[in-house]
C-alpha cells in the first residue's frame, strides 16, 4: 500500500473549461477515503489524473512519495475498478482475472494461485469457467474486482463501481467493499455521487462542488458539522430543511412568521446577528409530531411515505407554503392533507450566512 498526495492539482480541458480547481488532498497509507458530489463536480477528473488516464494542467501528484505527472498508467502500480466493470467479453472469469499477470509474465504457477484465493475471497470460484455475458451485474463487478486485487496495487481506485446495480446489490457490493478493504487494508480511493456510499464507505469523505473541494473530514463531522449549506444540503437524506428568517433576542423568526426559540448555546452564537437574516437548517429526523402548538409550527402536510419503521412526511408551512420533509417515526403518522403541528429539536439546528452560506 502506498499513501497518496496531490498538492494544487489543476485540470483545465480545452477551451478554458476548468474541471478541477487546485485540489490538495493527502491520502494516508490503508486509508479508504471517497470522493463524493453531484455530477459535474471533478471528481471522476480527479481520479483519473491520479491514475494517468488525464494529464495534470497544474500541480503535481505523488504515489508513494514519487512524482507520477508524467509516469504512464501502467508504471504507476494502481489498479482502477470501472463502472462498466471492462471486462472482455470473450474471456472467461479466469482470463479476465489473469489477464494482467499473464501480461507481466508471472509465472503460471502463481498465477493460478492469486486468481483463484481472489475468487475465493469474493465468492465467485464457482463461476471461473463462466463468461461475462453469463452473469450478473454483481458478479461482474466482484470479478472487475477480483481482476485488480490479483495485480496487489499499491491503491486501488474506484469511480462509481456501483452505479450500475440495482438498489439490493448496492447495499451488498457496498459491504462487501467495505469487509475487501478491511482485510487487503489497501489504499483505496472511492468516486460516487451516492452521499450514502460515502457515509458508509469513507474513512474521510471529500465533498466537491463544481471543481473545488467544500470539506474534508470524517462522515460524521460532515454530517453534525457541516462547514457550508452546500454540504449540510448535500450530506443525509432526505436533505435537510432550510429556512430563511431573521434573529431576535429571543429566537428565530422565519420569513412568513413562524417562531421558534434558541436554546442558550446558540442564543450566545447568534448574538452579533441579532437583527440580521439567518438561514435556519434542520435535518428531518429533529421533527416530531404534537406538543404544544405555542411551541412548534402549523404545517400542511402533502405526501406521506411509509417506509416500514418510519414515515418521511412532506409538507408546507401554512402561511407561505414552502416545501419541507420530517423523518417521523411510523406510529404518529399523520393523514395526507391534514394540518399538524410540528415540534422541533432546536439544540441541534444549524445556522448559515445568506451571503456566503458558511456555517455560523
Amino acid at each position: 500500500m502506498a499513501a497518496v498526495q496531490l498538492e494544487n492539482v489543476r485540470k483545465v480541458f480545452e477551451g478554458g473549461q476548468v474541471a478541477v480547481h487546485g485540489l490538495t488532498l493527502d491520502v494516508k497509507e490503508g486509508e479508504l477515503i471517497v470522493l463524493v458530489g453531484p455530477s459535474g463536480c471533478g471528481k471522476s477528473t480527479s481520479l483519473r489524473m491520479i491514475a494517468g488516464l488525464e494529464e495534470v494542467t497544474e500541480g503535481i501528484i505523488r504515489i508513494d512519495g514519487k512524482v507520477v505527472n508524467d509516469t504512464p498508467p501502467k508504471d504507476r502500480d494502481i489498479a482502477m475498478v470501472f463502472q462498466n466493470y471492462a471486462l472482455y467479453p470473450h474471456l472467461t472469469v479466469y482470463d479476465n482475472m489473469a489477464f494482467g499477470l499473464r501480461l507481466r509474465k508471472v509465472p503460471r504457477t502463481e498465477i493460478d494461485r492469486e486468481v483463484r484465493s481472489a475468487a475465493e475471497l469474493l465468492g465467485i470460484e464457482t463461476l471461473l469457467d463462466r463468461k461475462p455475458k453469463a452473469l450478473s451485474g454483481g458478479q461482474r463487478q466482484r470479478v472487475a474486482l477480483g481482476r485488480a486485487i490479483v495485480r496487489k496495487p499499491k491503491v486501488f481506485l474506484f469511480d462509481e463501481p456501483l452505479s450500475n446495480l440495482d438498489a439490493k446489490l448496492r447495499v451488498q457490493m457496498r459491504t462487501e467493499i467495505a469487509r475487501l478493504h478491511k482485510r487487503l487494508k489497501t489504499t483505496m480511493i472511492y468516486v460516487t455521487h451516492d452521499q450514502t456510499e460515502a457515509m458508509t464507505l469513507g474513512n474521510r469523505i471529500v465533498v466537491m462542488k463544481d471543481g473545488h473541494v467544500q470539506q474534508i473530514d470524517n462522515p460524521m463531522i460532515l454530517y453534525n458539522r457541516p462547514t457550508n449549506k452546500f454540504v449540510a444540503g448535500f450530506i443525509g437524506s432526505p436533505a435537510m430543511n432550510f429556512l430563511l428568517g431573521t434573529v431576535d433576542r429571543r429566537g428565530f423568526r422565519e420569513e412568513s412568521g413562524i417562531f421558534l426559540s434558541l436554546p442558550p448555546r446558540h442564543k450566545k452564537r447568534l448574538t452579533k446577528y441579532v437583527g440580521k437574516k439567518v438561514i435556519l437548517g434542520i435535518r428531518p429526523e429533529d421533527f416530531w409530531v404534537g406538543g404544544p402548538r405555542n411551541r412548534g409550527i402549523r404545517v400542511q402536510v402533502e405526501v406521506v411515505e411509509p417506509m416500514g419503521n418510519e414515515t418521511y412526511l412532506y409538507f408546507s408551512t401554512a402561511k407561505n407554503g414552502a416545501h419541507h420533509v420530517a423523518r417521523i417515526t411510523a406510529s404518529e403518522t399523520p393523514a395526507a392533507g391534514s394540518t399538524v403541528n410540528l415540534q422541533v429539536d432546536m439544540t441541534k439546528a444549524h445556522f448559515f450566512d445568506p451571503e456566503t452560506e458558511l456555517a455560523l
